[in-house]
């Protein structure tokens, strides 16, 4: 790392930690109201209108592309998968995938154990990316992704509302269930919002500090960042993305169950963050650990090698007809 680089990444530090502190003190309440109940709520205002397309169908479902739009000013887009067979009302499930993937996730192979069964809706997420490039980019970048953050979390409780609308969904058996950035996602939304009678969380943990902090580390990085300046950075970036931390949500989720499925190798989410999102859920919790590492780069592996264990677990809970697969 040459000396230009270095003094570059000073002055984001310094930089970083003057708008946190600015941050913190002028607008740490508005943040608090924001990441609240009521702030989120507010933020995923009323179902205004519904854009419904054909997408296409196989064997087991029929697609539709979904356009919600709400008295917000929020207007996401979303893939719905309808059993083809059965008889509804059906259980019905959000899947938040990583960020990438998007709506495609409700398709990825190997999620037919719960497709044959259940309703199935993915939403894309309102950013293209994660934090990116360095000094005032990454301040700008980690802005940007609280602002998505937060509309994530409100467009699945407007995905919520329009389920509720359906002839064909459950009510009483809506689930989520969020993959790798889609894990925080799902967890605070369940947190906030009574409807999910369950909430699974694969690959996911907290606190936001020290995941950023091992982000900006992490062997996958162009240019990792030293330790110390790593610990300073990710922490500062955590006051600018507050209120967003599973920690903050996951007690809020009792006395609904909560399901985490966690690699044992995972080198972006290792046991300490996992375990700091599981001490703060309260019974009934469930904590599964899978051999290997982070899913990268596609979470469809994942899903396919969990779905019928997944089943399992929902149908134990009256949620799905149980499956075949070794309950989790």
């Amino acid at each position: 790392m040459g000396p230009g680089l270095a003094g570059a990444r000073r002055r984001l530090l310094i930089l970083v930690l003057v708008l946190s502190v600015l941050v913190g003190a002028a607008v740490g309440t508005f943040a608090q109201y924001q990441g609240s109940r009521g702030g989120l709520h507010a933020r995923a205002g009323r179902l205004a209108g519904v854009e419904l397309t054909a997408a296409g169908a196989d064997d087991i479902s029929t697609y539709w592309t979904v356009r919600l739009h709400s008295t917000s000013g929020l207007a996401p887009t979303a893939l719905i998968r309808v059993p083809r067979a059965g008889t509804p009302p059906y259980p019905t499930g959000v899947l938040m995938g990583g960020l990438n993937r998007g709506r495609r996730v409700v398709n990825v192979r190997g999620l037919e154990d719960i497709a044959r069964v259940a309703v199935v809706l993915s939403l894309d997420y309102p950013l293209a990316h994660g934090p990116r490039g360095s000094g005032r980019e990454l301040v700008a970048s980690a802005f940007g992704l609280r602002r998505a953050g937060l509309d994530t979390i409100a467009e699945i409780l407007l995905a919520l509302d329009y389920l509720e609308s359906r002839d064909d969904v459950d009510r009483g058996r809506l689930f989520l269930v969020g993959a790798s950035l889609g894990a925080p996602a799902v967890t605070i939304a369940g947190a906030v919002d009574g409807r999910p009678a369950a909430v699974i969380a694969l690959y996911g943990g907290g606190p936001v500090g020290s995941l950023v902090t091992r982000t900006l580390q992490h062997r996958d990085q162009r240019h990792p960042y030293p330790r110390w300046q790593a610990f300073v950075l990710g922490h500062a970036l955590a006051w600018l993305l507050t209120p967003l931390d599973p920690v903050r949500y996951a007690g809020d989720i009792a006395p609904r169950p909560y399901l985490m499925v966690n690699g044992d190798d995972d080198s972006l989410i290792p046991p300490p963050n996992v375990q700091a999102v599981f001490a703060a859920a309260h019974e009934p919790k469930t904590l599964v650990w899978i051999e290997g590492e982070h899913i990268q780069p596609d979470e469809g592996a994942l899903i396919g090698r969990l779905a019928g264990r997944i089943s399992n677990w929902l149908g134990a809970r009256g949620l799905l007809p149980a499956a075949g697969s070794p309950a989790l």
